[in-house]
């Protein structure tokens, strides 16, 4: 059987391999590549194939294909794409469907703290959130109809950065995650961005912490984040995995794993320096991966995930065409107690009135801002 699955990943590899500067050119010439240099397409379609042998190698993840197609051969229209920002201001790169609720809440979060422009690629939102985005002026706006699927959204991560370019820092992230880091209300992210510069940071390691109410989950609220401003404080662990060639150690836990016994990875990196080779493979992390092995986290990520409507988004994405990772099958295994009331607080709860209140968490250090100061 190892055998078989080795000759099936050498095929796959080779074909692979040959189809990538073949479609890259291909659309290059007359599809949705158009706006790169020739040097930039070059690059990615080196780094895709170094990937692509990496994960080969390992005997790990078919699906990667579906990522590389997506960054291709997705048809994303250009709403709105304004001139480049300074290299040194962070793009916030993300894609939505339907996130009114949340979306007025994440670009209020990173303008107060300094971000200058945003990167959504709406995909058919019918709810208000597409003419929204197109009233604010520092928002560029891309649009697609293909259908989502988990792996498929990280093509168009990596198709929105390569507007922009390489060798410049963005925040990548999803509609219901907010970055913080203790010390925010007095070292914006300009200051992080420089304390990167001088230690030589490329990706800022994060944890994700599920915020609740003090009460029932999925209630009905004006203010999400008064309302859920509740987190686990040690409900949390390291595990280390593997990625195709490399290991890398990932926090897991949290309310969710706690209560539900979901066990999902609660890294992310969701500051980063995209240098040349660098890929968007999964929500968790970069390529290449190794460069994940970072030894601080200095970075909380807010994940808002248990507002009133999510209650049957999740009973959706729990159906196996719903096109998420695995079938959705970390939300099947929450099917038990989304029909019955139940809430998340125990005694280890803690509130998160200000980034202050992170230091709580012995896994997120404080950044020594005053060392390069």
């Amino acid at each position: 059987m190892k055998l078989l699955r080795k000759i099936l990943y050498i095929t796959f590899y080779l074909f692979e391999k040959m189809q990538i500067p073949v479609m890259f050119f291909y659309s290059w010439k007359f599809g949705q590549l158009k706006h790169l240099e020739k040097e930039e397409l070059t690059i990615w379609i080196r780094s895709m194939q170094r990937m692509l042998k990496d994960y080969c190698q390992a005997a790990y993840n078919f699906r990667i294909h579906r990522m590389i197609n997506a960054f291709a051969l997705t048809k994303v229209e250009i709403i709105r794409q304004q001139e480049l920002p300074d290299y040194i201001e962070p793009i916030v790169v993300l894609c939505v469907k339907n996130e009114m609720a949340r979306i007025k809440m994440l670009v209020e979060h990173y303008r107060r703290f300094g971000v200058k422009r945003f990167a959504f690629l709406d995909n058919n939102s019918d709810d208000g959130t597409f003419e929204w985005l197109l009233e604010q002026e520092d928002v560029d706006l891309y649009k697609t109809e293909q259908k989502y699927e988990t792996v498929v959204k990280e093509g168009w991560i990596n198709r929105l950065i390569s507007y922009y370019g390489f060798d410049r820092w963005y925040i990548v992230t999803d509609s219901d995650e907010l970055m913080e880091w203790i010390g925010m209300e007095k070292h914006p992210i300009s200051e992080m961005i420089r304390y990167a510069a001088a230690h030589g940071i490329k990706r800022f390691k994060g944890l994700t912490l599920d915020t609740y109410t003090n009460g029932e989950a999925f209630v009905i609220t004006e203010n999400i984040m008064y309302d859920y401003r509740f987190v686990d404080r040690d409900s949390y662990f390291i595990k280390t995995i593997s990625t195709g060639t490399t290991t890398l150690d990932q926090f897991y836990g949290g309310p969710r794993n706690r209560l539900m016994g979901v066990t999902v990875p609660l890294s992310k990196y969701p500051l980063v320096y995209f240098e040349k080779g660098t890929i968007s493979v999964s929500a968790h992390y970069f390529y290449p991966i190794e460069l994940n092995n970072v030894d601080s986290c200095y970075v909380a990520i807010l994940h808002y995930k248990f507002i009133d409507k999510d209650r049957e988004e999740f009973k959706r994405r729990a159906q196996n065409n719903s096109g998420f990772s695995s079938n959705g099958r970390h939300y099947k295994q929450m099917l038990e107690h989304l029909d019955t009331s139940f809430s998340f607080m125990y005694d280890g709860s803690i509130e998160i009135m200000s980034s202050y209140d992170l230091s709580n968490i012995a896994l997120i250090e404080r950044i020594p801002f005053d060392s390069y100061e």
